[in-house]
């Protein structure tokens, strides 16, 4: 997910470069990024997606077994980053090669952040037309997306420093927000209604997993940018599992009995039916305005990475994302939401099946039998297609295994290990080993 990816490289100390023993931080502080992570937007939007296909009970398993499976991935992907001291990036230099990973990671990044811009985008313009009409006034959509998306763009160009101040400010009041939604659901509709409103599921539950998944895909296959911080494989462990799966799994239901109690399950409507309309939607403004700012800061970063351009140009590309976001905003990506995750969750996922593969099985778990290729390793690319793809076509509805998102990690997973035995010492793995130390300046 989007708000993963931003808020690890707004708190990070180092970008590209190794982070060595004196450097590292104790898992309470990792968990705790985590924990204001899953304080977002599009948790509650997604529990308002299951609160119209599912019951409340498969609500809650959908929410935990989906994450408990982002958890183990993680941990796998994020003990990495804690042996290596390397970001999610580095990481997977050698499962892909130089410059395959820039350019792999690079385009997922660009797709997934430019979506969610578009998605948080629309869903800012839909509460601050909200607020308008609350004052008697008529504003349109797409007027609206482009004014705040523009407005987001500059910030993300010109001030993400003190768009961290403003985070501070606009997560607990969003968090406190939901408290009393949830609370004034509960009281005012009643929990047997809510309860009951859905009965029978509409949404089979594998592909409620695979939404859930491919939320977080992309905040999950960044997990090393945090946990390279770690001390300990433990607190890896720790820090991923406490600071991912309750909060998630509590802001996720919180969506749900909002939209039942509310009876919206859009999340400006949702929040405009607590009886505090203005309050909620000034909240709403400024906690997508805030997200959104990191997304089109990393959007614009993943096409200077895949471009290779100049740092002083960023902030022109960073703009040109912004625009691309905002036609998508008001073409009404938003409204396919579903159909836009549940993609994600199919190409996303497959890295991390890959990634693991490398280190635990081909290195054995031992960080000294890692080291970064030069080039690209061709197997990781073809392996990342064959499970991406196979995962695409289960989402389209080609045909059905299990779960989109967890049965192309599984395919990824299984294909590296035998293409990569198969084809070990020719150059489809890679052009040469390099150090880390190398392969770090080369990226800076």
């Amino acid at each position: 997910m989007s708000e993963a990816n931003s808020a690890a490289h707004a708190k990070q100390d180092k970008g590209i470069s190794q982070i060595v023993e004196s450097e590292k931080r104790s898992w309470g502080s990792v968990a705790f990024i985590w924990i204001g992570t899953m304080i977002c937007i599009p948790m509650l939007m997604v529990g308002g997606i299951f609160a119209g296909a599912l019951t409340i009970n498969s609500i809650f398993w959908a929410t935990v077994i989906g994450f408990a499976v982002c958890c183990l991935l993680m941990i796998l992907d994020g003990i990495i980053g804690s042996d290596l001291g390397l970001n999610a990036t580095m990481t997977s230099t050698k499962a892909f090669g130089m410059t395959g990973a820039n350019f792999s990671m690079a385009l997922v990044i660009f797709i997934a952040e430019t979506g969610w811009f578009a998605v948080q985008t629309a869903t800012c313009a839909m509460a601050f037309n909200t607020l308008m009409e609350v004052m008697g006034v008529s504003f349109p959509f797409w007027l609206a997306c482009v004014i705040w998306g523009a407005v987001m763009c500059v910030t993300a160009v010109y001030g993400v420093r003190w768009m961290s101040v403003l985070n501070y400010i606009a997560v607990p009041l969003l968090l406190i927000l939901c408290i009393y939604g949830a609370v004034h659901s509960i009281g005012t509709t009643g929990w047997s209604q809510i309860s009951s409103t859905i009965t029978t599921n509409a949404m089979a539950m594998p592909a409620a997993i695979s939404t859930v998944i491919g939320l977080f895909a992309l905040g999950a296959t960044c997990n090393a940018d945090y946990t390279r911080f770690c001390r300990s494989r433990s607190d890896v462990i720790k820090a991923t599992i406490l600071g991912v799966l309750p909060a998630a799994t509590i802001m996720i239901l919180v969506g749900a009995i909002m939209a039942l109690g509310t009876g919206n399950y859009d999340v400006s409507s949702m929040f405009a039916g607590l009886g505090l309309p203005v309050l909620a939607m000034v909240v709403l403004v400024l906690a997508t305005w805030t997200t959104n700012t990191g997304n089109a800061y990393m959007s614009g970063l993943a096409v200077c990475k895949m471009f290779s351009i100049k740092d002083k140009n960023r902030p022109v590309v960073t703009l040109i994302v912004g625009a691309i976001g905002i036609v998508f905003a008001i073409m009404g990506l938003a409204d396919v939401l579903n159909t836009y995750i549940s993609i994600i969750g199919a190409v996303v996922p497959p890295i991390m099946g890959i990634i693991i593969a490398d280190y635990w099985v081909i290195c054995k778990g031992k960080k000294e039998n890692w080291a970064p290729q030069k080039g690209v390793n061709w197997v990781g690319i073809i392996c990342w297609i064959l499970g991406g793809g196979f995962a695409l076509l289960e989402t389209l509805g080609v045909f059905s295994v299990f779960s989109p998102a967890l049965d192309g990690v599984i395919i990824a997973f299984a294909a590296y290990i035998i293409l990569f035995k198969l084809l070990a010492g020719t150059r489809m793995v890679g052009q040469g080993e390099m150090t880390i130390e190398e392969a770090t300046a080369k990226a800076r």
